[in-house]
C-alpha cells in the first residue's frame, strides 16, 4: 500500500520536496562559498579554509539528511495513523463495512475464478521448451487424419521441424504379472517422435524415438506419466527396464514423462503412452495403413522464423497433392490451430463461451465498483459535517484528501483479500471436481501470480477512483456551510454519480436476462427429444479386446451374458452394441447412394454408425418406425443389412420408403435397409439433425461392448447385477461405465449446467450489488433534499405528493437503466442462444421480465430512505 500511495497520490508531492531539498542544498552551499572566500583572505589554505567553514556553518549533509529524515518518518508516521482510523470507522460501520467487503470480494473472487479458467483454457501454455511454436493440424476442420496422410505430411512439408501423431486410446494395465485383475486406464498411442517434436526430457529412463515408428508390433514399450509414477508404481527409481502387461501383452518400460506433462490434450490425463506402431496391439485392429480411416490426431512444432500463415501455405500445397493421390482426401484443407483443445473443434467454441463469461465477469466487477462508489458517496455525505468541522479546527483540505484516499485503499485491499481467499476455495473444488464419466478429465486451474496481481491492481483501482470522488467533495467543500447543514447543488441538473444508478441497472438487467436465458435453455435441453428413453435403463461397459479375447470366445461369451442377464428379475429387454448415443465412444462414417461410382467426399452422407445386437432398440428405448429390428436371420453368412434413422433414410430415398432399399458403404459394400427408427441425438443435445445407421454385430464384429437391460426394481440395482452378471463369468475382464443411462447423459449436459450455474451465479450476485447500490445512491439522493422535504411538509405538503416528488428523479434514472439494459439484454441473450440449446425461445418475454424485476428492485431499494424522510 505504501509503494501504491506513493507513486499515485504523493508523486507530486515528492517532487515537490525533492526541488526544496536542491534549494536548501544551494543555498547551504552558497553560504560556504561565502565563510571559505572570508577564510582565505585571512590567510588560510584552501584545505584549512573548506574545513573551517563547514565547521563554521555545521554538518550540511547530515543535517540535511537529518531533515529528510524527519519528513519520512513523519509521512509514515501519518499513513500508519490514517490506516488505523480507517480500521477504527469501519469497525463503528460494520452494515457499510460488510456490504462493501462483499461487493468487493464477490466481484474479485467472480474475476479471479473466471479469469483463471480462462487462462487455464486458452492461454497457459503447454510445459514444453517454445511452446509458442507447438501447433495442431486441423483437417477440413475436423481433428483427425489418417496415418497414411500423416506420413505423407511429415515427409514433404517444410514448415515444420517435426511433425507427430497422437491418439487417445483406453488400455488394460496389469502390474504384476499374467493372472492378476487388469486395471483399465486411459492412455495415448504417440509416433516415435511425439516427445523429440515436443522437447522434452525423461525424469528416468528415455523416450521414444523414430525407430519405435517400425515394423507393427515391433515395439512393446510404455512410458508413463510422472503422477503413474509416483502413485501407482511408488516412484521407483528403476522403474526403467521394468515389465507390465497392457492388454494382456508385455510391455517395457522404458521412461518417465516430466512432472506437470500429461499429453498435448489439455483436460485430458493418461497414465501410459504406447508407440503408434503397437495400435494394432492395443485396438484390435490396424488402421495405420488405410487412408480412408481418419483417426490420427497430428500436431507439430514450427520451425523457426516460420509463421503459422506460411505453415498454413505450405499444408495447402500438400492438401492440394494429397487430393490428387487420393479420392477419400477429396475436399481437404489443412491449417493449423492451437494445441491442447481438439484443435478449432473445441478451441474456437470454447474462446468464443470463455470470452463471454469473462466480459460479464467484468461487468461484474463494475457493478461491484459502482456499488461501491454509490456506498462511498452515501457515506461522505454523512461525514460532510464532521470533514468541514476537522477543517475549521485547523486540518489541511491535502490532508483530508489523503485521509479519505487512505480509507477507502484500505478497504479495497480488503476487498482483494477477501476475494482472494474465496477464489481459491472456489477452485481448489474445481480442482478436485471429477466428471461423472469413464473418461480422465482433470482441471488444473490453480491462478498464478497474474491472475493474483490483476486482481490486485483492479482492487487498487477501485479504491483511488472511487475514492477520489469524495476525497475531492470534501477538499472543494465550504466549511461554513457544511457545518450550518447545507450543500451546494444544482436542482434539476444530473451530477457525473447519478449516472452511476442507470449503469447499474443496465449491468443487473444483462446478467440477469443470460442468467434467465440459459435457465431456460437447460430446461429446454432436459425436455429435448434424444431418440431414446434414459430412465429406466441401466448400462455396463467392457473391452474384449483389452483382454486378449478372440471374436469367437468374446461372442460366446456375450451369449452366456445375454441368457444370464435376461433371467434376473424384472428385466424387460436386453442387448449389446458398441456403443450408445451421446456417450464419448462415437464413430462415424461415409455412405453413398446406391449406383454410386465416383466414391468422393462431396458425393458421401456422413452418417454415425453403431454395431448393435437384436432387441437393441427395445433396450435403449428408441421407437422403429418401419421395417423390422435384428434378428437370427442377420448372421455373419447372411446378405448386409443395416437399419437407418429417419434422417439417413430421407436422405438416401427422398419422400419414399427406404425399407428394402440399398446404400453403398465404402467402395465395395452394399447393404440393404431392413428398418428406420426415430432421430436422435447422437453427438450433442445441440447438434443439427444427423444420420445414423446400425448394424448387426454378428456381421461387423467390435470388441467394445455396451451391455444394456431395461426393467428390475430400479437402474442403480439393475446396474449393480448386470455388474455382477458379467464378474461371475470372467473375474478378470476390466468393466467400466457402471451406472445408469441417465448418469451418462450428466456428462453431456456438463457444459450447460455449468453454464447455467455460472451465468445463475452472475445474475444473483447482480440483483445483490444492484440492490445496496440503490439503496445507497437513494439514500444519497433524498439526504441531499432533506431541508427541501421538511419545508414541504412544514408548508402542507401530502406525503403521497412528496413521495411522488421524491421518486420523480429516480425514476427517471431507472427508466434510462431499464431502457439500456432492455437493448443489452436483448443483444446478450442473442449471443446465448448460440451456446445454449434452447435458449433462443421466449426471448422478449424473458428480458422484459428481467428488466421489470430489476426495476422493482430498484423502486424497493429507494422506497426505504424515502420513506424516512417523510
Amino acid at each position: 500500500m505504501r509503494t501504491f500511495h506513493i507513486l499515485t497520490r504523493r508523486f507530486r508531492s515528492l517532487l515537490h520536496r525533492a526541488t526544496q531539498d536542491d534549494e536548501l542544498r544551494r543555498e547551504i552551499d552558497l553560504h560556504v562559498e561565502q565563510l571559505l572566500r572570508e577564510n582565505r583572505a585571512a590567510g588560510m589554505t584552501e584545505p584549512a579554509a573548506r574545513r573551517a567553514a563547514q565547521l563554521q556553518f555545521g554538518a550540511t549533509e547530515a543535517r540535511l539528511e537529518q531533515c529528510r529524515d524527519e519528513r519520512r518518518v513523519q509521512w509514515i508516521e501519518d499513513i500508519g495513523r490514517d490506516a488505523g482510523y480507517a480500521v477504527r470507522l469501519m469497525r463503528k460501520s460494520p452494515g457499510f463495512t460488510l456490504t462493501a467487503l462483499l461487493s468487493l470480494a464477490l466481484g474479485l473472487g467472480a474475476n479471479t475464478v473466471v479469469f483463471s479458467v480462462y487462462n487455464a483454457l486458452l492461454l497457459k501454455p503447454l510445459p514444453v521448451p517454445a511452446a509458442d511454436r507447438v501447433v495442431f493440424v486441423n483437417n477440413s476442420g475436423m481433428v483427425s487424419n489418417s496415418y497414411p496422410n500423416y506420413r505423407e505430411m511429415r515427409d514433404r512439408n517444410a514448415a515444420f521441424s517435426s511433425l507427430f501423431g497422437y491418439r487417445m486410446a483406453p488400455l488394460a494395465l496389469e502390474q504384476s504379472g499374467r493372472g492378476a485383475a487388469a486395471d483399465r486406464v486411459w492412455g495415448y498411442l504417440v509416433t516415435g517422435n511425439y516427445f523429440e517434436g515436443l522437447g522434452l526430457k525423461p525424469v528416468v529412463g528415455r523416450f521414444f524415438t523414430p525407430a519405435d515408428d517400425g515394423q507393427p508390433g515391433a515395439s512393446p514399450y510404455a512410458v508413463i506419466t510422472y503422477e503413474s509414477w509416483r502413485n501407482r508404481f511408488g516412484g521407483d527409481p528403476r522403474i526403467a527396464g521394468r515389465e507390465v502387461r497392457i492388454n494382456g501383452m508385455a510391455y517395457t518400460v522404458v521412461g518417465v514423462t516430466p512432472r506437470g506433462f500429461h499429453g498435448t490434450e489439455l483436460f485430458y490425463w493418461p497414465e501410459v503412452f504406447v508407440p503408434m506402431s503397437m495400435q494394432p496391439q492395443i485396438e484390435g485392429h490396424s488402421w495405420l495403413d488405410n487412408p480412408n480411416d481418419f483417426d490420427l490426431w497430428i500436431g507439430g512444432r514450427l520451425k523457426p522464423g516460420i509463421t503459422p500463415a506460411q505453415a498454413n501455405a505450405n499444408l495447402a500445397t500438400i492438401a492440394a497433392q494429397l487430393i490428387r493421390e487420393r479420392t477419400v482426401n477429396d475436399g481437404m484443407r489443412l491449417t493449423v490451430a492451437p494445441i491442447g483443445l481438439g484443435g478449432s473443434t473445441l478451441h474456437q467454441p470454447t474462446a468464443a463461451f470463455g470470452g463471454g463469461v469473462l466480459l460479464l465477469a467484468m461487468l461484474v466487477l463494475l457493478a461491484a465498483c459502482a456499488n461501491l462508489a454509490a456506498l462511498l458517496i452515501a457515506r461522505g455525505v454523512d461525514r460532510e459535517r464532521d470533514l468541514a468541522l476537522r477543517v475549521s479546527l485547523g486540518a489541511g483540505r491535502g490532508r483530508l484528501v489523503r485521509q479519505l484516499l487512505t480509507e477507502a485503499i484500505t478497504l479495497a485491499l480488503l476487498g482483494a483479500a477477501a476475494g482472494g481467499v474465496l477464489a481459491l476455495l472456489l477452485l481448489r473444488l474445481l480442482n478436485h471436481w471429477r466428471a461423472p464419466v469413464d473418461f480422465p478429465i482433470r482441471f488444473d486451474v490453480s491462478p498464478d501470480l497474474r491472475v493474483f496481481a490483476a486482481s490486485l491492481a483492479a482492487a487498487l483501482a477501485t479504491g483511488v477512483l472511487f475514492g477520489l470522488g469524495p476525497a475531492l467533495r470534501a477538499r472543494k467543500a465550504t466549511p461554513a456551510l457544511r457545518l450550518k447543514g447545507e450543500r451546494h447543488r444544482g436542482p434539476g441538473r444530473l451530477a457525473a454519480r447519478d449516472f452511476l444508478l442507470p449503469v447499474q441497472l443496465a449491468l443487473c438487467s444483462l446478467l440477469v436476462t443470460t442468467s434467465l436465458v440459459a435457465g431456460r435453455g437447460l430446461a429446454a435441453s432436459l425436455q429435448s427429444p434424444l431418440g431414446m428413453q434414459p430412465d429406466g435403463a441401466a448400462m455396463v461397459g467392457y473391452d474384449f479386446g483389452l483382454s486378449g479375447y478372440t471374436h469367437e470366445h468374446a461372442m460366446q461369451l456375450q451369449r452366456r451374458v445375454l441368457e444370464r442377464v435376461t433371467r434376473l428379475p424384472g428385466i424387460a429387454a436386453v442387448a449389446y452394441a458398441s456403443s450408445v448415443p451421446l456417450s464419448i465412444d462415437q464413430s462415424h462414417t461415409s455412405v453413398w447412394r446406391d449406383g454410386t461410382t465416383a466414391f468422393r467426399n462431396k458425393t458421401s452422407l456422413a452418417a454415425n454408425y453403431y454395431d448393435v445386437s437384436p432387441g437393441y432398440f427395445a433396450a435403449l428405448g428408441t421407437r422403429l418406425l418401419a421395417g423390422r429390428d435384428f434378428d437370427d436371420r442377420d448372421s455373419a453368412q447372411a446378405p448386409a443389412v443395416a437399419v437407418v434413422n429417419e434422417t439417413l433414410a430421407r436422405r438416401l430415398a427422398g419422400n419414399a420408403n427406404a425399407v428394402g432399399r440399398r446404400f453403398r458403404l465404402g467402395k465395395g459394400q452394399t447393404v440393404e435397409i431392413v428398418g428406420v427408427v426415430e432421430n436422435g441425438k447422437y453427438n450433442s443435445i445441440t447438434e443439427n439433425p444427423t444420420g445414423a445407421l446400425f448394424r448387426p454385430m454378428a456381421q461387423q464384429y467390435n470388441p467394445t461392448m455396451v451391455l444394456l437391460a431395461r426393467g428390475g426394481r430400479n437402474e442403480t440395482d439393475t446396474a449393480i447385477a448386470l455388474r455382477g452378471v458379467v464378474n461371475q463369468l470372467d473375474p478378470h475382464l476390466a468393466i467400466y461405465g457402471v451406472g445408469t443411462l441417465r448418469d451418462m447423459l450428466g456428462f453431456v449436459y456438463l457444459p450447460m449446467r455449468a453454464a447455467v450455474i455460472t451465468l445463475g451465479a452472475f445474475g444473483i450476485l447482480a440483483l445483490m450489488l444492484s440492490f445496496t447500490g440503490i439503496f445507497g445512491l437513494s439514500a444519497y439522493a433524498v439526504s441531499q433534499r432533506a431541508k427541501e422535504i421538511g419545508i414541504r411538509i412544514a408548508l402542507g405538503a401530502g406525503r403521497r405528493e412528496v413521495l411522488r416528488s421524491v421518486f420523480a428523479r429516480i425514476g427517471l434514472l431507472v427508466a434510462i437503466g431499464a431502457a439500456v439494459g432492455l437493448a443489452l439484454g436483448a443483444a446478450g441473450a442473442g449471443l446465448l442462444a448460440s451456446v445454449v440449446y434452447g435458449a433462443g425461445n421466449g426471448q422478449p418475454v424473458i428480458i422484459a421480465g428481467a428488466v421489470v424485476a430489476v426495476g422493482a428492485v430498484a423502486l424497493a431499494a429507494a422506497y426505504g430512505p424515502a420513506r424516512r424522510v417523510v
